[in-house]
């Protein structure tokens, strides 16, 4: 599903194949981060609204929304997750 996305492109991601982008942050131990966005309490629910519409959250940013279902953005959350 990250590579679905995108995700790979833009950032390291461990455990999936080919996701080495260095545009974005890494997400190894996002998990453990305090915040999402510089700014986001981290949360599940606060994660899942950011991957779904990042543009909402912190206009401008460089994250793109890329029309995340909600589904396919809890799965996301439930595996960046366990890097913890």
């Amino acid at each position: 599903m990250l590579a679905q996305y995108g995700c790979v492109h833009c950032h390291a991601i461990p455990g999936v194949a080919m996701a080495r982008g260095i545009f974005g942050p890494p997400l190894e131990n996002i998990g453990k981060r305090v915040y999402l966005a510089g700014t986001l309490p981290n949360s599940p629910v606060n994660m899942m609204a950011w991957i779904r519409a990042p543009q909402t959250i912190k206009p401008g940013t460089a994250m793109l929304d890329l029309h995340v279902t909600e589904t396919d953005a809890r799965d996301m959350v439930a595996y960046l997750y366990r890097l913890r």
